[in-house]
């Protein structure tokens, strides 16, 4: 399983709609639910958490510098097109690692 984690600034509305538009990337590839789980964090929050993945931001990606994970930034959280062309190549290459 791939974990991945929404970063945004207080972890609440934004940060769910951002999980939601992962989600639907995520199933357009035909990924399972099985295969994947998406976490949404503030960035205090999420200096603590142990995802495989991290998207946020690049104002927020700054802090997130010594973590051990992808850090994926885009421009616009909530353009499903731009997170699509940002993680699937990063998603893929976990999920094959973790095979």
């Amino acid at each position: 399983m791939v974990k991945l984690c929404a970063v945004c600034g207080m972890g609440l509305g934004s940060g769910l709609l951002v999980k939601m538009g992962i989600e639907r990337v995520l199933e357009k590839h035909g990924i399972s639910r099985k295969e994947f789980q998406v976490e949404v964090a503030d960035i205090s929050t999420a200096r603590s958490m142990r995802p495989d993945i991290f998207v946020t931001t690049s104002e927020f990606a700054k802090s997130l510098r010594e973590v051990d994970a992808e850090v994926i930034t885009v421009k616009n959280l909530f353009d499903e097109n731009e997170i699509d062309a940002a993680i699937m190549d990063v998603f893929k290459k976990i999920q094959n690692e973790n095979k």
